[in-house]
């Protein structure tokens, strides 16, 4: 089947979207794996409890993408480089341009983290190096997104022409908040792009027997669960969203942080050094975990089996024997995973 140029834009949409997910996972994993537990338990509750639902939204993403007879990439030219230029168009705002780094949690790191998940006004009670959305924020570009579902819909065929057999579904992955959504229809589909804006870009939860607010951090958007660690408070149910949260302390600690050099790349590591040796395996298992998630997305859900259970718990260790090793030329740092693409088909 030829495509319209609606189906064609959607697809190159999604495509962006899900490199857009994947961009912030590096991000979010270094600031929580740079903290020094027990202090900042409470900030490392909530960062993980976002990048998990960032893994989600991939595969919500890939759904979508796969039911309109797409193809996810996850391969070399889709994986993002440090520090990646993230540029949202659609309003002349200097802000909405802004460097993505690879940093240790920090003042500065929020601000970045806040700046990603930027709402909408809340209403009333090749390796990339530059990555541009569409839209103003991360909600308006999925809002675009599922406008684009309507046109398709109306057309010959309608916007769902994929096969039922490459969708994830929740067989095959779970999360802490949200679940992931089978895209057979247009409802599954708008469904699961509203769950992903729902989440990622910050709105204010919807209104719940009139009141506004929240249950539990799982409800709240990134944007607000970020807020939290920068006030360092915790939201209350009448907070007003367009001010600070009021609600208990926040235990924050910026001195309990691994150190560790801020966009690092390969050639801070010496060749034949342990920190080189170190960042090759880590390097090699995330592209592994790459490519069992492009698997996954194409017809083979149970590569999330070794993405997440193998490839991931793998990461860690490897992460922090990396932030126990001083860097050579600057024995004020220490290393850090440059997330860089090993072919595994050449490991």
């Amino acid at each position: 089947m030829t495509d319209t140029a609606e189906r064609a834009q959607l697809k190159t949409w999604l495509q962006t979207a899900l490199e857009l997910e994947l961009s912030t996972i590096p991000p979010y994993m270094m600031a929580l794996l740079s903290l020094k537990l027990p202090a900042n338990r409470e900030v490392a509750e909530l960062i993980r409890s976002v990048l998990v639902e960032e893994m989600l939204h991939m595969a919500l993403v890939a759904n979508v993408l796969n039911a309109i007879g797409g193809q996810p990439r996850l391969s070399a030219d889709a994986v993002p480089r440090y520090p990646l230029t993230l540029t949202f168009e659609g309003q002349p705002f200097r802000d909405r341009t802004f460097p993505v780094n690879l940093e240790p949690f920090s003042p500065e790191a929020l601000k970045t983290f806040l700046a990603i998940e930027q709402p909408q006004p809340p209403k009333p009670r090749r390796p990339r190096v530059m990555l541009t959305v569409p839209a103003p924020t991360i909600g308006e570009f999925y809002g675009k997104m599922s406008a684009q579902l309507d046109i398709l819909e109306a057309q010959p065929g309608g916007a769902i022409v994929g096969h039922p057999m490459r969708q994830i579904t929740g067989d095959y992955f779970w999360s802490g908040g949200g679940r992931v959504i089978a895209v057979n229809d247009l409802a599954a589909a708008k469904a699961a792009l509203a769950l992903v804006a729902e989440q990622g870009e910050g709105a204010w939860s919807p209104s719940r027997g009139g009141e506004t607010g929240f249950s539990s951090h799982f409800d709240m958007g990134h944007w607000y669960r970020f807020r939290q660690i920068e006030a360092q408070r915790r939201y209350l149910r009448t907070d007003d969203p367009t001010r600070p949260p009021t609600g208990p302390a926040i235990a924050v600690d910026y001195t309990q942080v691994y150190a560790f050099k801020i966009n690092p790349t390969a050639a801070d590591y010496p060749v034949g050094g342990k920190l080189n040796l170190l960042n090759r395996a880590f390097n090699l298992r995330y592209s592994r975990l790459l490519r069992a998630l492009e698997d996954a997305m194409n017809g083979a859900p149970k590569g999330l089996y070794d993405a997440i259970m193998d490839h991931m718990r793998a990461l860690t260790p490897l992460a922090h024997e990396m932030m126990k090793l001083k860097l050579e030329a600057d024995p004020t740092r220490v290393g850090c995973p440059t997330f860089g693409w090993e072919d595994p088909e050449l490991a």
